[in-house]
């Protein structure tokens, strides 16, 4: 498990959505993570419902050394880790698109 406060997992992850949509004009199809990211999302930071749109729109691969990695199944990435958040805001924000407007975390 991360020592992150509840909620930057999250946020991490819809900053590298945002950043793959910006940078490539598409949505991602994954996102690498590490184990305990996922964990922490699934167990603490997101409701059953919240988690399971999220999944819905993007797989959640486990990667233990993956720095919050969206990717799609052409080989395009984002890494968070590297890039952080992305200079300019998609027209559509990453929590829209994955219907996570509205929804209680955890």
């Amino acid at each position: 498990m991360t020592n992150e406060p509840d909620g930057q997992s999250l946020t991490r992850i819809l900053a590298a959505i945002e950043g793959f949509f910006v940078t490539y004009g598409t949505w991602p199809s994954q996102v690498r993570l590490t184990p305990g990211h996922i964990a922490q999302l699934h167990d603490q930071v997101l409701s059953a419902d919240a988690y399971s749109k999220l999944t819905a729109r993007v797989a959640l691969v486990s990667d233990p050394s993956a720095t919050v990695v969206a990717e799609n199944q052409s080989g395009q990435l984002y890494n968070y880790g590297a890039s952080g958040f992305p200079k300019s805001r998609p027209t559509v924000r990453a929590r829209e698109w994955l219907g996570l407007c509205g929804l209680k975390h955890s």
